[in-house]
């Protein structure tokens, strides 16, 4: 093999991962992480003997790589992917991009996997210092092993969120993850403090039914939050002519379908089912409801093409919120009542009151923002960004009226706001109020929204009419032949 083929890379790799592979390890920001990184590392670990004693310098050492990796993976390189798209989409590259054949997924997934790739530059570079780790003794091998590994796919994660939402053009929509990142970069040094390390790498090792179920079910579930992330970013630069809608809905459906049925096991804890249901529903049901309006002949030919099955399945498949309002309230229904029926079998019933206000609460106010992104955007690429802006709003009145009611002992008052779905998080953790009135008042407002959004919803449809018409008539003429 001539060395000219080692200085480049292969040419079977995408060319838009390449592209952002030369560019990010070229960048000033990931030079400085790099070397400081390794520098810091060397740096403590060095001293790691001397600043604790025989017994804790294992302790220490591990702390210490496994903090200071966490910093970088879980806070630095996904930030790194904030601007990803937007640059793009600002410097009108995108159109160029796609004329040279690159599908909007290859352009989304070859910038996540560039910054990824950087990221696993990082991890392997730590390999040296495990193994100087080692010697310093009491080095849990396998825990040690599947946390770091935990680690880095939360990071491929938490970078698929941040590529995501960088097509939006509002910068508030962009920045909203960097408010979780700091409250995470100040609990992940308690968390891999001296006293809860051992016991947390014990955890990881796997050694029993119950830790090796939750470790999986944790890295599904942030397979399929990456997943759902990238694919909101490919729907927001891609054209219209594509349909990503279906295929998400698809899953989702599949997934709530899942894990309904699961429930009807007599050892399934409501309370954890509640918890699954909410991580499955939550970016599914968020990205139907603000999904441009947008429909295109082509996209309802292969729906037309299946008859009365296809135009049923149409209504909640096609891309568009007025569709995603009707597979909203599918999966919802779908939802409830799998709950319902889990916490109903069980002789004792498990779901606390507290929890199911809760999600109720969450639930309407999502709801609630869609419906009024629903009714007040004019401009559909801004529905997304209306409706973070809508929720933030709903957030900041729930507030606002639980902290002057506390401090006028006076929380009653907040029966008057409880037309604002998230004023029932702050009711169902007080003392003050009956939790079954509280339950039923926040599913009546709950009802009320969806119905007022079925509403909405049904009418936009309506105005698809004469598309799927002019759909159902290029189906009918015959093709012309090939000269």
């Amino acid at each position: 093999m001539s060395l000219a083929h080692l200085t480049d890379f292969p040419d079977k790799l995408s060319p838009m991962l390449v592209k952002e592979l030369r560019q990010g390890m070229r960048a000033r920001s990931f030079t400085l992480l790099f070397l400081g990184f390794q520098g810091l590392l060397a740096l403590i670990l060095l001293t790691a003997g001397a600043a604790a004693s025989s017994d804790e310098a294992g302790s220490f050492a591990s702390g210490v790589i496994f903090t200071m990796f966490a910093g970088a993976a879980l806070f630095i390189q996904p930030m790194r992917g904030v601007n990803a798209l937007s640059s793009e989409i600002s410097s009108n590259t995108i159109e160029m991009m796609v004329l040279t054949r690159l599908s909007a997924w290859r352009i989304v997934f070859g910038k996540w996997i560039a910054i990824v790739s950087q990221t696993a530059l990082i991890l392997v570079t730590i390999i040296p210092y495990l193994i100087l780790r080692y010697f310093f003794g009491g080095m849990i091998l396998a825990g040690e092993m599947v946390f770091l590994c935990l680690i880095f796919l939360t990071s491929m994660t938490l970078t698929a969120i941040m590529v995501g939402l960088s097509g939006n053009s509002t910068k508030l929509v962009r920045m909203l993850p960097v408010v979780g990142f700091v409250l995470m970069a100040g609990t992940v040094p308690d968390y891999l403090s001296h006293g809860g390390f051992k016991s947390l790498m014990n955890y990881c090792t796997l050694s029993d039914g119950e830790s090796r179920m939750v470790i999986a079910a944790y890295v599904v579930f942030i397979i399929y939050i990456g997943w759902c992330a990238l694919s909101h970013g490919t729907s927001v630069i891609a054209p219209a002519a594509e349909n990503h809608s279906t295929l998400r809905r698809g899953i989702a459906l599949g997934l709530v379908g899942i894990t309904a049925v699961a429930g009807l096991h007599d050892g399934v804890n409501p309370q954890v089912l509640v918890l699954i249901f909410g991580i499955i529903l939550v970016p599914a049901v968020v990205t139907a409801l603000t999904e441009p309006s947008v429909l295109l002949p082509p996209i309802c030919k292969p729906f037309l093409r299946r008859g009365l099955t296809g135009r049923m399945a149409g209504i909640i498949l096609l891309p568009g919120w007025p569709a995603g309002v009707f597979f909203a309230t599918l999966v919802l229904s779908i939802s409830i009542a799998g709950i319902r029926i889990a916490d109903g079998s069980n002789p004792h019933p498990d779901l606390l009151p507290e929890t199911a206000i809760g999600a109720l609460g969450c639930l309407g106010g999502i709801l609630f923002a869609a419906l009024l992104s629903a009714v007040f955007t004019k401009q559909e690429s801004k529905r997304f960004t209306h409706f973070m802006v809508f929720l933030l709003v709903s957030i900041l009145l729930a507030v606002i009226p639980m902290i002057l009611t506390s401090i006028n002992n006076h929380e009653k008052y907040l029966w008057f706001f409880i037309w604002n779905p998230p004023v029932s998080l702050f009711m169902a953790v007080s003392n003050g109020f009956v939790k079954s009135e509280v339950l039923a008042a926040v599913m009546i407002v709950d009802a009320i929204i969806l119905l007022m959004l079925l509403v909405t919803a049904g009418s936009a449809f309506r105005g698809y009419r004469q598309i799927i018409e002019e759909a159902e008539a290029g189906l009918a003429t015959p093709a012309l032949p090939a000269p």
